[in-house]
């Protein structure tokens, strides 16, 4: 009984997160392994399945000479770099003034509003930003107008849409970035802040000699998380400019999915579809190795 008892507790862990793993392998490994599988046949959606024919690297070729794929590469590199920068900055400083205030009903009313962004659907908010840059009636321009402005075509402007779609997805993560860093700040004893005071250590030198590296571990968390996010932006793409003006828009996420889906080439699609897992996984390592812990 006692060897029995042993042996259950040695696999008792791999009982309980076999489930868990098994979802995995159905919703995640089985798939990307048939896209992997795809990606080398000449597959379309309006052709018989018994015609995708293998044609070696001919998708890869296609997809990575397709010049709106390479621009979208850029773009979609570039929208990361913006997005990050804002909400992991706005989230920091955000959750650095409220840790600072008093816990009164009034901050706490304040932080329940400012989570309220993370709780609406990309779609509904993503809709709800295209009504707001309207260019006739959206109440941006009229804004922009009261001012003294002219008003803008936020979705006829190569610059203006890549702009309101950096505000789109930074409206919505900055608050997730908020909550993590909230969280982190709490961690960090009083009794540093005290001893830097002391010191004669001013705000910013706390801020960064103290604060900074206490919460690196969360910074880094936060860091590769919007990374990976950014770098699957689509609802705000297809529902304010649906890659438009001239597919100055276009990421590799709405690339892959109009080849795949409006023009049926599942092979080039399939194709797109691991260059971007490769390039997210390429970007998602190099992140989380610039940011850990020199000790770790």
């Amino acid at each position: 009984m006692v060897a029995i008892k042993t042996k259950l507790e040695k696999v008792a862990h791999l009982i309980f997160i076999a489930p868990s793993m098994l979802f995995i392998v159905l919703l995640a490994i089985v798939p990307l392994c048939y896209a992997v599988y795809l990606s080398f046949r000449s597959y379309s959606l309006i052709l018989p399945v018994d015609q995708a024919a293998f044609n070696g690297l001919d998708n890869y070729i296609a997809i990575l000479t397709n010049r709106d794929f390479q621009n979208s590469v850029w773009w979609t590199l570039l929208f990361c770099f913006c997005t990050v920068i804002i909400s992991v900055g706005m989230g920091l400083l955000i959750a650095v003034l409220l840790t600072n205030q008093r816990d009164s009903p009034g901050v706490r009313l304040l932080k329940s509003l400012l989570v309220l962004p993370m709780m609406v659907a990309p779609v509904v908010s993503s809709t709800m930003w295209k009504i707001m840059f309207g260019a006739v009636y959206g109440p941006i321009n009229w804004l922009i107008q009261v001012f003294g402005g002219t008003p803008v075509s936020w979705t006829g402007k190569t610059w203006a849409a890549r702009m309101a779609i950096v505000v789109i997805d930074s409206w919505g993560s900055i608050p997730f970035c908020m909550l993590i860093f909230t969280g982190a700040l709490t961690t960090i004893p009083s009794e540093l802040y005290e001893s830097a005071r002391v010191d004669g250590a001013n705000s910013f030198t706390i801020f960064w000699k103290v604060t900074l590296p206490m919460i690196r571990n969360f910074f880094a968390l936060v860091l590769s998380i919007r990374v990976m996010d950014s770098l699957k932006v689509f609802d705000p793409i297809m529902i304010m400019t649906d890659g438009g003006p001239h597919s100055s828009t276009e990421s590799i996420g709405t690339i892959m999915y109009k080849t795949a889906f409006r023009y049926m080439d599942i092979g080039q699609g399939s194709a797109a579809a691991i260059v971007f897992f490769v390039l997210i996984a390429i970007i998602s390592v190099a992140t989380l190795l610039l940011t850990r812990d020199k000790e770790d």
